[in-house]
């Protein structure tokens, strides 16, 4: 008899092992195949910059510990492109925030905050004028460069006028100008 009890309790916790075995495997395969189903649908969504969006341009100041900000309209050759896209393009930007209606890009420029320039035509050449301590902007230098050799998108660009901020970022839009 305590042979026979034995062999019923021995079968029952067997019986039991098997059956919590199955069962968890099952919820397991389950997890998985909901694990998959929704890694596919996110990898379907890429999320891509949208023309009516804008770009906001921070620049953090080394020297002053200050960050300024310019807001853009998105220009027409961004439109549609990923992050990995803008992140090739923007070589040396950090990628703050990313999404169809807004994209924050940030940089560290070795100067102070109070640098601020004007790219602009004046008499027919490409001039760098400087802010001053009154917010008012003075011409620093005139180069040799006559803007009647540029591509006409640039032409327009200068005659609104191009801010930019620290004299890095001023040296490198120089010597896109001058190449």
């Amino acid at each position: 008899m305590k042979k026979k009890v034995v062999l019923l309790a021995l079968a029952g916790f067997f019986l039991s092992l098997g059956l919590g075995y199955y069962l968890t495997a099952k919820d397991q395969e389950k997890q998985n195949i909901s694990t998959q189903e929704q890694s596919i649908s996110v990898a379907k969504k890429e999320v891509t910059v949208k023309k009516d969006g804008k770009i906001i341009y921070q620049y953090y100041y080394t020297k002053d510990a200050m960050t300024k900000e310019v807001e853009e309209p998105v220009p027409d050759f961004l439109e549609g492109l990923s992050r990995e896209q803008m992140q090739s393009i923007y070589n040396g930007w950090q990628i703050v925030y990313f999404s169809p209606e807004k994209v924050i890009l940030r940089c560290s420029v070795e100067g102070k905050s109070s640098e601020v320039y004007l790219l602009k035509e004046y008499e027919g050449y490409l001039a760098v004028f400087m802010e001053d301590i009154h917010k008012k902007m003075r011409l620093k230098e005139l180069t040799q460069v006559p803007i009647s050799v540029l591509p006409e998108p640039e032409r327009q660009e200068l005659r609104e006028g191009i801010y930019v901020l620290g004299e890095e970022n001023l040296v490198r839009l120089l010597s896109d100008f001058t190449s």
